[in-house]
């Protein structure tokens, strides 16, 4: 089935010759409309001519901020629109299923969308087309671009075949699309993120300095609704298919899995990458690394380090965050001093006594920082954090005023908060259980190496914990995200093998909300109340605090730095945004600050950092033991088949007259029982279609299939509100009858 929808549909129907009126309308009405698009590709030819002689004047994406880039902003704009109107329907078109596979047509678009008569989204070949989105580069709905920013070249699975779909404007002031970037700046270094940059998440930022790489982090993305059966999503490889001989080594700032999750997919690609991380990060690699059957070359290095690597000299600074031994990057090269913050914020008083070495950072910033990389994560909100020391106090109260079993749901990888658990647990006389894999993984490297510590006997196994007095125990586990797989989550709904939570437990989230989570997690506390337990966030108490910088803090960083130029990371749009303003308000130029997204490249060439041109950087998909592409119709399908249930049917025709030889076969799946009647329904329309379809002389099974399709899509769209996902099956069958012969008959003559 996937080779027969594949191809485009045939048309067999024959019209009788068009009447001398017609012709002379339908000649007239083309003609105008053909007058019409040439003039309106004159208009956008110059309007792009005047826009792109403005290029070198727009070193950044902004949003207005800039006076020399307003104007041309506004011009933009304003031809954006122009293009919107003249595309029509070009993005429009028939939104039912059976023609997303046949997505190009005649009345193409080449020069930014501007035919009228188009109801496709543009361009000459099925779902491909020459290319997507024109040359129009300040083409807002384009798919394409400029230059070779289309998504597969001169085919659907051209060059970009493992890349995800594009979104080409991430924010609703990102008017200009960006042409390829010219070839690498001699002497000067070229920075490239393929993740992490106007998104939260699969942090992967690639430097490129007279023809050497190097890489700092490589973490993943975990997927959200819309990409459902997909395990992870990786930063786009694209980039480096050809590099990979050329990459000097992996730098890694912490063990989030956020900035160390895809490394073992960035080893398939080549297997000997030099990894410099801390040491407890180190440990982590590695046992992430043994999962996959790998043995990582790894390289331990702290905040008094110093590494060369090709034409990349590297030093490090010591970094408060969420997790133990964190490091900042200082990268040196012929052009210039960059400083990577990673993750970070400023506690003054951390429980492991590592605060943010400012100091350095300061001393970096008398060298002179030529670019400043700083996290973006909590640019928009103003103040200081909160210490991770007074989280402590809070957690022994709770604890100790707790009559039975007290579970408290923290970050894998947070061994202070963890330390502050197991400290309260004592005091309180209680034991301590961990639940979860990634936390019982964790936590037994933690210990190993020092960083979590307990009296002999404090830890016990869950097979113990689930045996002992409910208020001798404290339950340390995962699942503050609200996953579905994970342990809170799964005693929530009574799921959990050891542990059932019962009327008056405590249950403590000791952590924040990540952005597009908050549904899964609230129904996580209401299930949990609805048992009867008490559960205590962060808006109840003093539970937790964020472990990356609020904007009073980054004012600091910034002040103790004083770069040249500043490109603000880590984060979305928003925050991207308000880390700008915070760089601008302790003395940054408004015009050495770019914003960039995943894909655009940023050039420090003679000290000073601008955008010279962008690439298509789609999604890389884990799916089950597979990574690669996973194609935007296959998520069409499969949020078709959760969300709108499945039909499959099943027609024998024969295969000379099309007739039906029996009654279609249906089967639905995802519908309610009040639906069972639809069964009967759809058999009737079925058979109406082969009949129809029989006495017009068609045979042909794909376009018996695609009208059944049609039909049926149509009957429950406007009887039952559905879309499901409809699978037709036609058999073609001899209807010929075969006389059975004598026995004697059969047996040959000697």
């Amino acid at each position: 089935m996937t080779e027969q929808r594949s191809r485009s549909r045939k048309v067999t129907r024959k019209a009788a010759p068009p009447s001398a009126e017609t012709t002379a309308t339908s000649e007239a009405g083309n003609t105008g409309a053909a007058e019409q698009a040439q003039a309106n590709n004159a208009s956008n030819k110059d309007q792009n001519m005047n826009n792109n002689s403005h290029a070198d004047v727009v070193t950044t994406f902004n949003d207005g901020g800039q006076a020399p880039a307003a104007d041309n902003q506004s011009a933009a704009t304003g031809n954006d629109r122009d293009q919107q109107s003249n595309s029509g329907n070009s993005r429009g078109g028939s939104r039912s299923r059976r023609s997303r596979r046949q997505r190009g047509g005649n009345n193409n678009s080449h020069n930014g969308g501007n035919s009228n008569n188009s109801n496709n989204k543009s361009g000459d070949n099925n779902r491909g087309g020459s290319n997507r989105g024109g040359n129009g580069g300040n083409n807002r709905g384009g798919r394409g671009g400029n230059g070779g920013n289309n998504r597969g070249g001169n085919n659907r699975r051209g060059d970009d075949r493992r890349k995800g779909s594009l979104k080409a404007m991430q924010g609703a002031d990102l008017t200009k699309r960006l042409p390829a970037p010219p070839k690498a700046p001699k002497n000067g270094l070229r920075i490239v993120a393929l993740g992490g940059i106007s998104e939260i998440g699969r942090n992967m930022t690639v430097f490129e300095y007279n023809n050497r790489l190097l890489i700092i982090d490589c973490g993943v993305l975990f997927p959200s609704s819309g990409e459902p059966g997909v395990d992870l999503i990786l930063p786009d490889f694209g980039y480096l298919e050809d590099k990979w001989d050329r990459v000097e080594a992996l730098v890694v700032t912490h063990g989030h899995e956020d900035h160390i999750g895809a490394i073992p997919w960035l080893l398939k690609q080549r297997a000997d990458i030099p990894i410099i991380a801390s040491r407890f990060t180190c440990a982590l690699i590695s046992a992430k690394c043994q999962e996959h059957r790998q043995r990582p070359k790894l390289i331990e290095v702290n905040e008094d380090s110093h590494e060369s690597r090709g034409p990349f000299d590297l030093r490090f600074f010591a970094v408060n965050h969420s997790i133990p031994e964190c490091l900042g990057i200082a990268l040196k090269t012929g052009a210039g001093l960059v400083v990577h913050t990673g993750d970070i914020k400023l506690d003054q008083t951390p429980l492991d006594g590592r605060p943010t070495d400012l100091p350095a950072l300061s001393r970096f910033g008398d060298e002179g920082i030529d670019l400043f990389l700083c996290d973006s994560t909590n640019a928009a909100t103003p103040g200081v954090s909160g210490s991770e020391a007074e989280i402590a106090p809070t957690l022994k109260r709770l604890v100790r005023d707790a009559k039975q079993r007290v579970i408290i749901a923290s970050f894998a990888s947070n061994v202070s908060r963890v330390q502050s658990a197991v400290d309260a647990a004592v005091a309180a006389g209680r034991k301590v259980a961990f639940n979860g894999r990634s936390m019982i993984r964790n936590m037994e490297i933690a210990e190993r190496m020092g960083y979590l510590n307990a009296p002999r006997g404090t830890f016990v196994t869950m097979d113990e914990a689930s045996k002992m007095a409910p208020h001798k125990v404290v339950l340390v586990t995962t699942g503050t995200q609200g996953e579905p797989m994970a342990a809170l989550s799964r005693m929530a709904r009574r799921e959990h093998r050891q542990i059932t939570v019962r009327d008056g437990d405590l249950i403590i989230l000791s952590s924040s909300l990540v952005p597009g989570n908050e549904e899964a997690v609230f129904g996580v506390i209401n299930m949990l109340s609805q048992i009867g337990a008490t559960v205590v966030t962060g808006r109840d108490a003093k539970v937790h605090t964020s472990g990356h910088g609020f904007a009073g803090e980054l004012l600091y960083l910034y002040n103790a730095a004083r770069p040249r130029n500043a490109m603000p990371v880590h984060g979305e749009w928003r925050h991207l945004r308000a880390n700008r303003d915070l760089a601008i308000a302790t003395g940054v130029n408004a015009n050495n600050i770019p914003i960039a997204q995943n894909g655009v490249f940023v050039d420090l060439v003679n000290g000073h950092a601008k955008v010279v041109g962008q690439m298509t950087v789609g999604n890389l998909y884990v799916d089950g033991v597979r990574m690669g592409d996973i194609d935007t119709e296959v998520l069409e399908d499969r949020t078709a088949m959760a969300e709108g249930g499945l039909v499959s049917i099943t027609v024998v025709i024969d295969n000379r007259t099309g007739r039906p030889l029996e009654a279609p076969s249906v089967q639905t799946k995802g519908f309610s029982d009040d639906a069972r009647d639809m069964i009967g329904e759809i058999r009737e329309c079925v058979d109406n279609t082969m009949m129809d379809m029989a006495g017009a002389g068609e045979n042909d099974p794909y376009r018996m299939a695609q009208s059944i399709r049609r039909k049926v899509g149509k009957l429950i769209s406007d009887k039952w509100k559905r879309t499901p996902f409809i699978v037709p099956t036609v058999v073609p069958m001899t209807s010929e009858i075969v006389e059975e012969l004598d026995e004697d008959e059969s047996l040959p003559s000697l």
